[in-house]
């Protein structure tokens, strides 16, 4: 038998089991201590099994990696209902006696989530391996800062003290009402939207909104007023990109998205921005990719299910709602759009990137600049800035603010460069 294969008596494999985990049971916080594993060889069969603090989407994948690092050949026995299984097979796959034999990983999570790792006899170095790493994995993490599990996972934590104030979005009253109405007010008078919930309902569940989504063109402020009502109730904004989410490896990431809900419900709570929702999610209609369908399953569990995030609020982006999975909307409490800034909306944010200039001067400039976003105007604005300075250092001005004849001008090339 090669030497990787060696059978390790029951003594030593409970030693060395003993002592690698000691020094990672030391790291876990005080009052967060883990559960110590139940290690045992009887009738001729060893059993390790321990409880685990939870058994999710992450935790059960990294196991899975685990195993598929150190075992061969591995099937899936049983997969779902709180009962997961991985039976190891024999070297040659195509002889099945005694295969039953063999190592057993099995996961539970129906009532007390806990782990069983089963052999008949002795176990080798490799699955012992195997045994010490799915033990470190389950408990990796847990009493972790989230704030630092979110980093990792690509999120970004925007504190709601270094947001801006509502005047940085120009114009769009109406939408800055509905807002108000829908959201913020729900969260900064919770007792009263549950005590009115108390008195209509036969069965109390919170009126709250729990999921909101955004929709329009690009560049017109949602990412902003996310940023604004993170402010306005002082809740932390986790901001989640595509790319943080998103992985090569199979299953990774809808793990991936699960982690980031759970570490909001950790953190007690928080704006959950999801950008560019409809390049996680969308619909059923038309061909998906499995990855796609896994990431869109936790979505419709994390926004109305089971397992549902309760003390968070999850705000979805999207400029192509049709996109989207009709479940998906579903979930959502309200739809908000934010249309393109009208000739008034854009002469108000002409004023706040070119202060210099007159309400008269603006007016000209908002009207000339039909069909631009806030963003759009924000970077014409910054173009126009640069070209100025350019000119005052060629030609050796005194430094002055552009003029209104000078950003026309410099708007008609502008909308040139960006035609081509």
């Amino acid at each position: 038998m090669p030497a990787e294969e060696t059978l390790i008596p029951y003594d030593r494999m409970k030693a060395q089991f003993d002592r690698e985990l000691s020094s990672h049971t030391m790291s876990i916080p005080s009052g967060e201590m883990a559960d110590v594993p139940r290690v045992s060889f009887e009738k001729g069969s060893t059993l390790i099994s321990f409880k685990i603090p939870q058994l999710n989407e992450t935790t059960l994948y990294g196991c899975t990696v685990v195993i598929k690092k150190h075992i061969e050949n591995i099937r899936i026995s049983t997969y779902g209902d709180g009962h997961y299984a991985f039976q190891a097979l024999n070297r040659n796959m195509f002889k099945t006696e005694n295969m039953l034999e063999n190592i057993k990983f099995e996961f539970f999570s129906l009532i007390n989530s806990r782990v069983e790792i089963s052999k008949k006899g002795n176990l080798t170095q490799e699955e012992l391996n195997t045994a010490i790493e799915i033990y470190k994995n389950c408990y990796s993490g847990h009493g972790e800062n989230p704030v630092l599990k979110l980093k990792k996972l690509g999120a970004s934590l925007i504190s709601p003290e270094n947001g801006p104030g509502w005047d940085y979005i120009a114009g769009y009253e109406e939408v800055k009402r509905n807002i108000r109405e829908s959201i913020i007010l729900p969260l900064k008078n919770p007792d009263i939207y549950d005590a009115i919930a108390r008195m209509t309902r036969k069965t109390f569940e919170s009126n709250r909104p729990r999921a909101i989504l955004f929709e329009g063109p690009p560049g017109v402020g949602k990412t902003t007023i996310a940023r604004l009502i993170a402010g306005e109730v002082n809740i932390p904004l986790v901001y989640v990109p595509i790319e943080s989410i998103m992985s090569k490896w199979f299953g990774q990431s809808s793990q991936n998205l699960a982690a980031i809900f759970e570490s909001c419900e950790e953190m007690g709570g928080a704006i959950l921005f999801l950008d560019e929702i409809d390049s996680l999610a969308g619909s059923r209609d038309q061909n998906m990719f499995e990855a796609t369908r896994r990431i869109l399953s936790v979505l419709l569990r994390k926004l109305d299910g089971i397992d549902a995030a309760t003390n968070s609020i999850t705000i979805g982006a999207t400029n192509r709602k049709n996109d989207l999975d009709h479940a998906l909307i579903s979930r959502f409490d309200q739809s908000i759009r934010f249309p393109l800034p009208n000739a008034r909306e854009r002469s108000s944010i002409f004023a706040n990137y070119a202060s210099q200039l007159s309400p008269e001067e603006t007016t000209v400039l908002g009207e000339a600049a039909d069909g631009m976003s806030g963003r759009n105007i924000k970077d014409f604005c910054e173009y126009a800035e640069r070209r100025w300075a350019r000119k005052v250092l060629i030609k050796k001005l005194e430094v002055t603010a552009p003029s209104l004849e000078y950003y026309s001008r410099a708007m008609k090339v502008w909308l040139e460069q960006s035609a081509d």
